[in-house]
């Protein structure tokens, strides 16, 4: 049983992470984009992880439909790993021509962008690049134990985080001293994102604010540096629009400027819970859900 669930596994994650991606380099948009709505419906699709994440959402937040939600989360898994993909053999343009956005992304130019683990938004990056807004992220190089584990999930990590370093250049700040690097950067021309969701390392100093009922926990060291520089700040999120066309929205809400790191964090977690609240299916990262309420 052990060996079929491992085959099992490996199968699923070269579909998911390999091959479907793959094919979808060589379609029309549009026609990845329906072969991806397929494939989530499909069961056997990412059948643990979708189960996985429903089960943890179910005790926070009213998760609807099961089949349907299960769906959602897969479509945004894939539509991610589909992404990279397109972006990486130079079919950037077909990414970025199919999100939609409301707001003129100059909001954004040398200003903070906020988000989360969120929808689809793997394209946030080459967004800005290409609209000469110069992005600086923090990103964490994959973890070696993953390959012997999933090898093909391991390329696909592999992957986004070649696209991160390769898009960026000297703006990719690996975590590891990042509070450092992310300080001087405020200064300087540039947009620089920073994900608030994580839960907190064991020992890190922590703000507390109400997300969906329940007190949340984040990480103080980044709302304390922006309280100290006084810098402008813009929350974003990459949504997949619902209905059976599977495009994705930019939400820009901004900008905003506060000294005051506790008074940041609960705007910032009124944002996320306005989210979770509408569309749990689109967060990402369930799967630690009780380190994040812990």
């Amino acid at each position: 049983m052990k060996v079929w669930n491992a085959i099992r596994r490996q199968s699923v994650d070269f579909i998911v992470y390999l091959a479907l991606p793959l094919v979808s380099v060589f379609l029309p948009s549009a026609w990845s984009r329906a072969l991806l709505a397929r494939s989530s419906n499909l069961n056997w699709v990412l059948s643990e992880e979708a189960e996985a994440a429903w089960s943890s959402a179910s005790k926070y937040v009213d998760t609807g439909n099961e089949k349907a939600w299960k769906a959602r989360w897969k479509q945004v898994e894939m539509l991610d790993a589909r992404d990279l993909y397109l972006m990486s053999f130079g079919r950037t343009r077909s990414v970025l021509g199919e999100i939609e956005c409301d707001t003129d992304l100059e909001i954004v130019r040398d200003r903070v962008l906020i988000g989360m683990h969120w929808g689809p938004s793997i394209s946030i990056l080459k967004l800005l690049q290409v609209a000469g807004l110069n992005p600086a992220l923090p990103y964490r190089k994959p973890e070696r134990g993953i390959l012997r584990i999933r090898p093909f999930f391991y390329i696909f990590v592999t992957l986004a985080t070649r696209h991160i370093v390769k898009t960026m250049g000297d703006r990719a700040v690996k975590i590891g001293g990042a509070g450092k690097v992310l300080r001087a950067m405020m200064d300087q021309p540039g947009s620089v994102i920073v994900v608030m969701d994580a839960p907190p390392k064991a020992g890190r100093p922590t703000l507390n604010a109400g997300v969906i009922g329940k007190n949340a926990n984040f990480e103080a060291g980044f709302p304390n540096i922006l309280a100290d520089n006084h810098k402008e700040y813009v929350f974003y999120a990459i949504n997949l629009q619902v209905g059976g066309m599977v495009r994705k929205k930019l939400e820009l809400m901004g900008p905003f400027n506060s000294s005051d790191a506790q008074e940041f964090v609960e705007q910032y977690a009124a944002f996320l819970d306005s989210h979770l609240s509408t569309d749990p299916a689109q967060w990402r990262i369930w799967h630690v859900a009780e380190q994040f309420w812990g």
